[in-house]
């Protein structure tokens, strides 16, 4: 019975203390989402839904020089090629923000939270965000 003691004695000292289920040694910061850290995700998130909401319109811009009379062919091209120059780079920004390093965390989070606990998560409306689409806020 007494060495039965020791064994366990020796198995709490030799294992790595755990919190909350996780081992504090295994990359500390990278699974705590604090408030600070969840604030900059959803802004992350709030900034890839306007550079979205903004694509939309995107092809509609691009056609608008081809949908109007022009004045020369050559206005008809320059116009154009500008469309096209602003449509690509609005696609280029909103790329780069979508393979973020960070945009990849912060996706990669929801998915777990998601999986961890899919229920009781409340659809976004945008009745309760007046100012979703105002950067900054």
């Amino acid at each position: 019975m007494a060495s039965a003691q020791q064994d366990n004695s020796k198995a709490s000292v030799d294992a790595p203390p755990v919190l909350n289920g996780r081992d504090p040694a295994s990359s500390p910061g990278e699974d705590e989402w604090d408030e600070e850290r969840l604030e900059k995700a959803m802004n992350i998130l709030k900034e890839m839904h306007i550079q979205l909401r903004g694509l939309r319109t995107a092809v509609p811009r691009l056609i608008a020089p081809l949908t109007t009379k022009q004045p020369s062919p050559e206005t008809l091209y320059r116009e154009f090629r500008r469309s096209t120059s602003t449509a690509n780079q609005e696609l280029q920004q909103f790329w780069k923000l979508m393979n973020d390093e960070e945009s990849l965390k912060v996706l990669e989070q929801a998915r777990k939270s998601r999986a961890e606990n899919p229920n009781g998560i409340k659809p976004w409306k945008v009745t309760e965000h007046p100012d979703w689409a105002t950067r900054g806020t």
